[in-house]
């Protein structure tokens, strides 16, 4: 099929007549091409015109890909617009713009090398050995660990026979119910959750520190781990004399 003469006809014929209505403005050269914004450079297409025209121009210049992409992003439309998405000759649009991506990556690997760290590796016998224990390891504690759940009255509720069964049952996660049943965190989704079995345990008590006296290492801790968070000296001072300034005139209302 002759594209270039299709092309041709499609312009000459906006040339002659006046559209009313929806209309679209269209590059002849496209500006990828060396096209510019010049009066003479423009034809005014219908919806569907502007589509067609664009395929055409991306079978007229094979593997040109910023045609490509400006042919695909068409078929992304408003709602005042024609769905070109069902255009019966899109699906070709979207192969020729995937190969269009493929051999644009394919030239940055070259480049710049596969952004996959593993790719042309291999790891080492221990390291696959980690990896199956730890899948092993956390394969069975999530099938084949009992746990028992109990309401923050330490109200025995119900047995699961795993911890993705009992995730399940509270919406959460596995490692999130292990979490718990370990120790480590006091609930979870408003349960308790215990290894082994009792009629009740004790109710639910949430941790703090308040009232509770820090010791001097545990303020130098805390100290050292928010330096560099504070503000600045000036930051500080203006702080300072806004805050002065806010209770003098707090205190004249009183």
């Amino acid at each position: 099929m002759n594209y270039s003469l299709h092309y041709t006809r499609l312009i000459e014929r906006s040339r002659s007549r006046v559209l009313e209505g929806y209309k679209e403005r269209h590059h002849i050269v496209p500006r990828c091409l060396g096209g510019t914004d010049d009066k003479s450079n423009i034809a005014v297409l219908t919806a569907e015109e502007h589509f067609v025209a664009h395929q055409l121009l991306v079978k007229m210049n094979t593997g040109n890909r910023d045609l490509i992409y400006a042919a695909q992003m068409m078929t992304f439309t408003p709602i005042t617009r024609t769905d070109r998405s069902k255009n019966k000759l899109f699906g070709w649009l979207r192969k020729r713009m995937a190969e269009a991506m493929s051999d644009q990556m394919k030239a940055y690997q070259k480049e710049n090398g596969h952004p996959k760290g593993m790719k042309d590796k291999k790891h080492t016998e221990e390291t696959k050995k980690q990896i199956a224990m730890t899948s092993k390891e956390s394969t069975t504690e999530a099938k084949g660990i009992k746990v028992y759940v109990y309401d923050f009255d330490g109200n025995f509720e119900k047995e699961f026979r795993s911890l993705t069964e009992c995730a399940e049952y509270l919406g959460s996660t596995p490692i999130n119910v292990k979490v718990v049943a370990d120790g480590t965190k006091q609930s979870c989704k408003g349960k308790q959750i215990k290894y082994t079995y009792s009629e009740s345990i004790a109710p639910y008590v949430k941790k703090t520190t308040k009232g509770i006296n820090k010791t001097e290492e545990h303020k130098k801790n805390q100290s050292k781990a928010m330096s560099g968070r504070s503000g600045t000296k000036e930051w500080c001072e203006q702080h300072s004399e806004a805050m002065k300034k806010y209770h003098a005139k707090m205190k004249d209302k009183l």
